[in-house]
């Protein structure tokens, strides 16, 4: 199941960003309410998830490490911040001199994390992984088409869709420690979020479209768990 999440994903990729099937430009209201089920999923489901792993962290160094509970949540601060860090980069602000070429860098490292945390997530119902895999994998999708419609970015599908098969592989061969687990679940979601707001609403007029998609899938969730 864990495999064909990953493949579906990474084939949706291509098909976001191939001209023939997908690749012309979305309506932004789309856009905007997919990306509202990607913020609903990030803050309704995979933030109380890395609670269990700020717990975790607390057991794993047995009170060695002071403020251990906070570490997870720092490493979702990291995610924020390096995200913000590369747009500024790649759109040269902050007196930064632009890279336009480093503007795939973000969406590749989370379609790698996605790749990983699919192969090594144990979630014991289907359902839960099934959730996961529609919602970030939408996020996932929803950056491949954008790279190409918008950046100009014509082998960004398959960039996206190679390093989800990438990050598959390498949890299928290396499965890290659960707190390491945590701690990669924390950089998506800092990541996810971030890169939502930056990269994908850029009108207010398409707000309700954006609360309607996380009104939604806020409300899926509740009824799910």
């Amino acid at each position: 199941m864990h495999l064909a999440a990953a493949t579906l994903i990474a084939l949706a990729c291509i098909a976001v960003a191939e001209p023939r099937l997908l690749g012309r430009a979305w309506p932004q209201a789309v856009l905007s309410a997919g990306a509202g089920v990607g913020i609903a999923y990030v803050v309704v489901h995979l933030l109380p998830e890395l609670a269990e792993g700020a717990e975790l962290v607390q057991r794993s160094t047995d009170g060695k490490l002071p403020y251990a509970e906070a570490h997870v949540y720092l490493l979702v601060l990291v995610g924020i911040i390096g995200t913000l860090a590369l747009h500024a980069v790649v759109h040269g602000r902050h007196g930064l001199r632009p890279h336009p070429r480093l503007q795939i860098l973000q969406p590749a490292l989370s379609a790698l994390l996605v790749g990983y945390l699919l192969a090594v997530r144990d979630d014991p119902a289907v359902g839960v992984l099934m959730v996961f895999a529609v919602a970030i994998g939408l996020h996932v999708a929803i950056n491949a088409h954008t790279l190409t419609t918008r950046l100009q970015a014509p082998l960004s599908g398959l960039v996206l869709a190679g390093a989800i098969v990438a990050g598959f592989s390498i949890g299928t061969a290396w499965e890290a420690p659960p707190v390491a687990v945590a701690g990669i679940v924390a950089l998506l979601a800092g990541g996810v979020m971030t890169r939502t707001i930056h990269e994908v609403l850029e009108e207010e007029q398409h707000l309700t479209a954006l609360v309607l998609g996380a009104t939604l899938e806020t409300a899926f969730l509740l009824v799910l768990y």
